[in-house]
C-alpha cells in the first residue's frame, strides 16, 4: 500500500501541486482503483485480433522477390489477458515459417491454409481463425539476356542548321541484363540508346544510363554507356554552273535548251563554304539518257570536290525543245 501511496503523492504533486490533502486522497483512490482494476482485468479471458509475423522460405537461390512478401498476418485469438499482453507487446514472437514448394508458380496463398502452421507454434493462447483471405506472392526466376546497343541518329535532336559530322561512338557495343524473368523476356535483342538532350549545337559526349525496362530489379552491365559525336553548323548554298553535253546525236542541233546553266543546291559546313574551286564541279547532260519527247533533261555530277562528296546535292532539271528542220 505504501507503494501506491507514493505513486499517488507523485501524481498529485505533478498535476495538483497546490491542492489540499482531500484532493490528493481522491487522486490516490482513483489511481489505486484503476491499478487494481487493470491487474484484475488481465486475469479474464478475451478474444482479440493480433498481427502475427510470418516468413516465407524457399530453397532455390536463383529466384528473386518481385514485390515485397507479406511479413504479418492478421489472426483472431482467445486467451487470458496476461498471455495476450505478452504476445502483443512484451516479447518478440518467432515468425511462422511458410514453405513455398513452387514459388514461381505460386501467385497467392489462402489465409486459412496457414491455420495449422500458426496454431502449432502457439501456446497459452487459442487461435480462432486467420482473418486474411489471401496473401499475394510475387517471386520470379532470375534470367539474363544479352542485347546489341544501337543509336538511331534520326532521333538525335540537333539545333536548327546543325548536323553530325563524325561517326557516333559508343563505349560499349552490347550489354547484359539480369533480373526477374517477367521483365527480361521483354528486352529486345537490339536496344536503342536514347539521347534526351535537345537542340544540340556543340560536340557531344555524355554517359547515358541504360534502361531497366520497368523494374529496379533489372541489373545492367554496363550500367551506363558513353556516347560521343561531333557536330557543326551548316548553311544552304546554291550555285548556277554550266553543264557539258555528251553523246551528242547527229541531230543535236535540234535540241534547244532553255538555259546553259544548271542550278545545284546543297548544305555545307559554314567553315568550309567557299573553300572549294567551282571548276572542280562538273555537270553533264548525257543525250543517251534523254528522250526527245520528254522536254526535260537531268544533269548529273561527274566530278565533285571532296568538301561536297558526302552532302545531299540537288540539281534542277533543264527544259529543252526538240525542233525538227
Amino acid at each position: 500500500m505504501k507503494r501506491f501511496e507514493k505513486i499517488g503523492d507523485w501524481l498529485s504533486n505533478i498535476f495538483l501541486p497546490h491542492s489540499n490533502d482531500t484532493i490528493k486522497v481522491v487522486v490516490l483512490c482513483i489511481v489505486t482503483a484503476t491499478t487494481f482494476w487493470f491487474f484484475n482485468a488481465l486475469n479474464d479471458n478475451y478474444s482479440t485480433r493480433i498481427s502475427y509475423p510470418i516468413k516465407f522460405t524457399y530453397p532455390d537461390s536463383s529466384l528473386v522477390v518481385v514485390e515485397e512478401l507479406p511479413k504479418k498476418v492478421s489472426i483472431n485469438v482467445s486467451g487470458g489477458g496476461w498471455n495476450l499482453l505478452r504476445k502483443t507487446f512484451w516479447f518478440t514472437i518467432t515468425p511462422v515459417e511458410v514453405p513455398l514448394e513452387e514459388p514461381v508458380n505460386t501467385k497467392y496463398i489462402l489465409g486459412n491454409s496457414l491455420y495449422s502452421l500458426i496454431a502449432d507454434q502457439m501456446n497459452e493462447i487459442q487461435l480462432n481463425y486467420v482473418e486474411n483471405d489471401t496473401l499475394r506472392i510475387e517471386i520470379d526466376s532470375i534470367r539474363t539476356a544479352n542485347s546489341k546497343l544501337s543509336i538511331d541518329s534520326t532521333k538525335i535532336s540537333l539545333a536548327e542548321g546543325y548536323g553530325i559530322i563524325s561517326t557516333i561512338k559508343k563505349s560499349h557495343d552490347s550489354a547484359s541484363f539480369s533480373g526477374p524473368e517477367r521483365f527480361i523476356k521483354n528486352i529486345p535483342e537490339e536496344v536503342f540508346i536514347d539521347i534526351e538532350e535537345e537542340n544540340i549545337s556543340s560536340n557531344y559526349s555524355e554517359d547515358i544510363y541504360l534502361p531497366t525496362f520497368g523494374s529496379s530489379l533489372v541489373n545492367r552491365n554496363p550500367v551506363e554507356v558513353n556516347v560521343s559525336f561531333e557536330v557543326a553548323k551548316f548553311i544552304q548554298q546554291e550555285l548556277m554552273l554550266p553543264f557539258e553535253k555528251i553523246n551528242l546525236p547527229a541531230d543535236s542541233n535540234a535540241y534547244i535548251f532553255s538555259d546553259s546553266l544548271a542550278r545545284i543546291s546543297f548544305k555545307i559546313q559554314e567553315k568550309l563554304a567557299g573553300n572549294f574551286n567551282l571548276d572542280s564541279i562538273q555537270l553533264v547532260v548525257d543525250f543517251e539518257g534523254i528522250n526527245a519527247q520528254d522536254s526535260i533533261a537531268s544533269p548529273v555530277l561527274t566530278l565533285v570536290p571532296s568538301q561536297l562528296k558526302d552532302l545531299d546535292i540537288k540539281i534542277d532539271s533543264i527544259q529543252y525543245q526538240y525542233i525538227r528542220e
